[in-house]
């Protein structure tokens, strides 16, 4: 039996009390928001539900989003939380092994009460040892999964100064920055909601070119508003005319980007890289401790990938997916009914 020196406990938090709890987590990324989690439900036709942990004090020392996804006629299904546990309390940035243990321990006695498997992704840190964490999960009962993609990245640390950003670029990064520079770009800001028309028109003729195809597109996030989540807009213009784009998602001290466009006259002006440089300044700007660069795919998109490593930022992975199964005949259940939905949504 896993056992840890702290009694733990989990709590139902209601939503309309959600942004401030969540607000305490300095790993607190959109995934998490409420004004997020409660349209990426909505979208695959599941429930979203907030818990908060609390130690022995009932202080709160870590916070989750669950999307619970129902098997129908079975009752339970599949919990999944992205970007979490929230683990990084304001007073307690660093938490030790004691307190992770306890906080996986009480999301996995949640989920053997519930029936539901769990399936978590924590948010990606350079503070954190991912082996550490690797060997923590497994000893409160979580497995490697690979149901749910992994995720790795880059971050930008913009508690810096201008100038440390910018020595902290690779030479050939830096070099056609500065030759964007000189091109005498100019930037536009504004919620993405007031430039979505602009945004797309650039976005559908890179996709036409390119023959991308994102999972959840942009589309989806145009509408979201909300206490949480700050969805912003970044247009590079050369002349009067839109030549680059890109939208960044915020809540509480992270910024993530989202999408990017970069057509041939903006690729020619290096719109790109002036783009991502003008992104950092913004969240810095802002107040933006940890700029997440959307991830990337080294095998996939090496392109992009060494765009993103060589901005300064520090590679990191993700702790996770990991996976607990309830001791039920439910689980085997969930898992035929998942690869069963795989399996027919592969052929569509």
């Amino acid at each position: 039996m896993n056992m840890t020196s702290r009694p733990f406990s989990l709590h139902t938090v209601q939503p309309k009390d959600w942004p401030q709890l969540s607000a305490a987590f300095l790993d607190l990324t959109y995934e998490q928001s409420l004004t997020y989690a409660r349209a990426a439900a909505a979208r695959i036709g599941a429930e979203v539900s907030f818990v908060s942990v609390s130690d022995a004090s009932e202080q709160p020392v870590a916070a989750a989003c669950l999307r619970i996804k129902r098997v129908p006629g079975l009752g339970r299904g599949i919990i999944w939380i992205a970007a979490g546990p929230l683990i990084q309390h304001r007073t307690c940035p660093n938490p030790d092994t004691i307190r992770i243990r306890a906080i996986l321990a009480a999301l996995r006695t949640h989920a053997q009460k519930t029936g539901h498997i769990l399936r978590l992704r924590l948010p990606a840190s350079f503070l954190q040892d991912l082996p550490a964490l690797n060997g923590l999960a497994e000893q409160e009962g979580f497995m490697p999964s690979d149901r749910s993609p992994p995720y790795r990245t880059v971050i930008v640390d913009c508690d810096q100064d201008e100038d440390t950003l910018m020595r902290a670029l690779h030479g050939k990064w830096r070099n056609p920055l500065r030759n964007a520079l000189k091109a005498k770009l100019t930037l536009e800001c504004m919620p993405v909601a007031d430039g979505c028309e602009r945004f797309r028109a650039l976005y559908d003729e890179v996709q036409a070119a390119k023959g991308f195809s994102p999972d959840i597109p942009p589309d989806f996030y145009y509408p979201l508003r909300g206490p949480d989540f700050t969805h912003d807009l970044l247009i590079a213009r050369k002349d009067g005319t839109d030549v680059a784009c890109m939208t960044i998602g915020r809540s509480g001290t992270r910024s993530v980007y989202l999408f990017g466009a970069t057509p041939e006259i903006g690729r020619r002006l290096n719109a790109g890289h002036y783009l991502m440089w003008q992104a950092i300044l913004h969240s810095r700007k802002l107040g933006i401790k940890h700029f997440d660069l959307g991830g990337i795919h080294p095998q996939t998109n090496p392109s992009v990938t060494r765009f993103k490593q060589r901005t300064g930022g520090v590679d990191v992975t993700a702790p996770g997916p990991y996976e607990f199964r309830p001791a039920n005949i439910s689980s085997p259940l969930i898992r035929a009914a998942e690869a069963l939905h795989t399996h027919l949504k592969a052929r569509r």
